[in-house]
């Protein structure tokens, strides 16, 4: 979505994390914005667009170890060419 105003903005929509600074201008313009149409053109749910329009930041990391973290010495001396199988 590509939208263009009579002032010096313009603003394009190709994400998600464009929606914060999209709610602004329409708030700032007193104009209604049409989730539904977003979401076509974003090829996301509507309710996605709402929860991004409220503030919403995903997290962009998970911190979770590997079950097998423990065992990886284990493993490789079982895997060495030092060891006898």
């Amino acid at each position: 979505m590509y939208m263009s105003t009579n002032g010096e903005t313009d603003l394009e929509i190709k994400s998600l994390e464009d929606l914060p600074k999209f709610k602004q201008l329409m708030e700032h313009l007193k104009m209604k914005i049409n989730k539904s149409q977003l979401a076509r053109d974003l090829g996301v749910d509507r309710r996605t667009i709402d929860k991004y329009l409220k503030g919403f930041v995903p997290k962009r990391t998970r911190k979770k170890t590997s079950k097998i973290d423990e065992y990886y010495e284990t493993i490789a001396a079982l895997l060495s060419e030092d060891s006898k199988q």
